[in-house]
């Protein structure tokens, strides 16, 4: 499982070093796409794969089905991880959310996402400030 969160910079071309916990679970590439909230989304292949298999499921006849199909596959490449640990964190996406150099790694169960740090913290802050609210809307927990 994916989980916790690392301080990291991004160098002048794009790419970041990623934790060594995380590169366990990985393999040697991630699918790197937008991800929701103005965030990077990092799929090891073998969850990728089931993401394609929901797509998949999803009807052509939807407007909103084929937009989000549309612009998470457009904007989806596969990243090879380098004998360092580093990736290269496209130049379309880093724009998407807004990463310049300072950013963050999140572990989301079964996924990486990529913030921009001053945007993690601020909507970090927001989710706290809630997160009681929040826990008793979720059932099951």
């Amino acid at each position: 499982m994916l989980m916790g969160s690392y301080n990291h910079k991004l160098d002048g071309k794009g790419r970041t070093v990623l934790p060594s916990r995380f590169r366990e679970e990985l393999g040697t590439s991630v699918v790197a796409t937008i991800g929701i909230d103005s965030c990077i989304a990092l799929y090891p292949t073998d969850r990728w794969e089931d993401l394609l298999l929901k797509l998949k499921d999803l009807s052509s006849f939807k407007k909103k089905a084929r937009d989000f199909r549309r612009v998470l596959l457009s904007m989806a490449t596969e990243q090879e991880i380098d004998s360092t640990g580093r990736i290269l964190l496209p130049a379309l996406l880093r724009d998407y959310a807004g990463a310049e150099q300072e950013i963050i790694l999140i572990g989301a169960e079964d996924h990486i996402e990529v913030w921009d740090a001053k945007k993690w913290e601020e909507h970090r802050s927001e989710v706290l400030s809630d997160f009681s609210d929040l826990a008793e809307e979720l059932e099951g927990l």
